[in-house]
């Protein structure tokens, strides 16, 4: 197997809380007193063009929450969505001590909508650690789409064999493990550190 030198992350669900996925929304809607069901049927319709970067927070909600007159206001609302984001502190640990021995390129390879990845990248100091954020509202892309996963070996001019990925979920590793990579299916955040000294990532 070939020696490994391109380490991506995915964000939600490794690194850090989802940003706005089911949960999230279901509690928003709970919280706002509006109609869960409805915003579902808008959500859906709109969230691939959301999350690769085709239209703003600010349109999104527009027609997923405020297409009718609400009793709260649009600030208040994105300051919600916002506190919904939490790190997973022993993965960012262990990025740091990544970051700081050198001995990888590190990367996200997440999907996530413009406005909250920034947000994000900004709050949890992310720059510290990666040097390449391949995140679906910059690239065009979501996962498990192959052209991901082949733009980003392009793009770093690096073979799938020499990059590890790293997702909770299955089907976006399954995905990239057909264009080449080396893969670790993450069940449970908890488990981070064992599977990369496993792999000899991490001493």
């Amino acid at each position: 197997m070939a020696k490994i030198t391109h380490l991506f992350f995915d964000l939600g669900g490794v690194c850090l809380t989802n940003a706005w996925d089911h949960i999230s929304r279901e509690l928003a809607a709970k919280q706002f007193g509006y109609d869960f069901e409805s915003s579902e049927i808008r959500h859906k319709k709109l969230f691939e063009d959301f999350e690769t970067g085709k239209i703003s927070l600010a349109d999104y909600l527009d027609e997923v929450i405020f297409y009718q007159n609400q009793e709260f206001s649009k600030n208040e609302f994105v300051e919600f969505l916002k506190n919904q984001s939490a790190a997973h502190q022993s993965s960012l640990d262990i990025l740091k001590k990544l970051a700081e021995e050198k001995n990888y390129c590190l990367s996200t390879l997440n999907n996530e909508s413009l406005e909250l990845n920034q947000f994000r990248i900004d709050k949890f100091g992310l720059k510290q650690y990666f040097t390449n954020f391949f995140s679906s509202c910059f690239i065009g892309l979501t996962k498990p789409h192959p052209e991901v996963y082949k733009k980003v070996l392009q793009i770093t001019q690096t073979a799938g064999e020499q990059c590890l990925f790293i997702d909770d979920r299955e089907k976006n590793t399954e995905a990239a493990a057909r264009c080449g990579f080396q893969i670790l299916h993450l069940k449970t955040v908890s488990d981070l550190e064992q599977e990369l000294k496993a792999r000899e990532i991490i001493k």
